[in-house]
């Protein structure tokens, strides 16, 4: 009887944490709509959209990595246009900063990186899944954000965590890296893909994935 009940209990939870895996990604992804949402309100016209603009990461609450190594850390999104103009199904990533830290004095930041040539991130889907950003400051604050032919082929922009209102701040990233979270990303599937297989959208959409993409299509084209 105590056997039965032993194994009962480690399947039951089992269970409970694949389906806490779940929840936890799809906050992620809501996280990162509301993230793209206001960052597209505050920063275009009416009836303007971004354009060249080739994939993006949106990295909920970057926060610091310790007291003395000036780096940053955080979990976000990563979506970007396959070989058929159409933008892939999302891939969850991990950022790592050694040098910038948070910039202008922020403790925790949302952030959004841009790239304009599918080349700046193709390492990540090769065998290192990984990517070395390295991006200049942009002056590029307000509607001033949506001219995308003054950007640079990889740009990030912060927002101070919390804040109900304000402009995204262009900021400089060096030694960065993003990886694809093989985990994170087999947690929201609930089951492995080929990194190929996602960026040519043969998951199923879930909710989340929809509303994400119906965000990224509002705003860029």
């Amino acid at each position: 009887m105590k056997k039965i009940l032993t194994l009962l209990f480690l399947i039951g939870s089992f269970f409970a944490l694949n389906l806490n895996a779940d929840v936890i990604q799809n906050q992620k992804l809501k996280n990162a709509i509301n993230i793209l949402n206001a960052f597209g309100t505050r920063n275009l016209k009416p009836n303007t959209k971004f354009t060249g603009i080739k994939a993006i990461a949106i990295i909920p609450d970057v926060t610091k990595a310790g007291a003395i190594i000036t780096g940053s850390k955080g979990k976000g999104v990563f979506i970007a246009k396959n070989d058929d103009g159409e933008w892939s199904s999302p891939f969850f990533v991990n950022y790592t900063s050694g040098s910038i830290g948070l910039q202008l004095g922020y403790s925790s930041a949302d952030m959004i990186i841009l790239f304009k040539n599918s080349e700046a991130y193709a390492s990540l889907f090769n065998a290192k899944d990984t990517i070395s950003l390295k991006a200049e400051a942009t002056g590029g604050v307000g509607n001033e954000v949506a001219i995308a032919s003054d950007l640079p082929e990889i740009s990030a922009f912060v927002e101070e965590r919390g804040k109900t209102s304000g402009a995204f701040v262009g900021v400089s990233l060096d030694v960065a890296r993003l990886k694809i979270n093989a985990q994170d990303t087999n947690d929201y599937y609930e089951r492995m893909y080929d990194f190929e297989d996602i960026y040519n959208n043969s998951p199923k959409a879930s909710k989340y994935t929809i509303k994400f993409k119906e965000i990224i299509s509002k705003y860029f084209l």
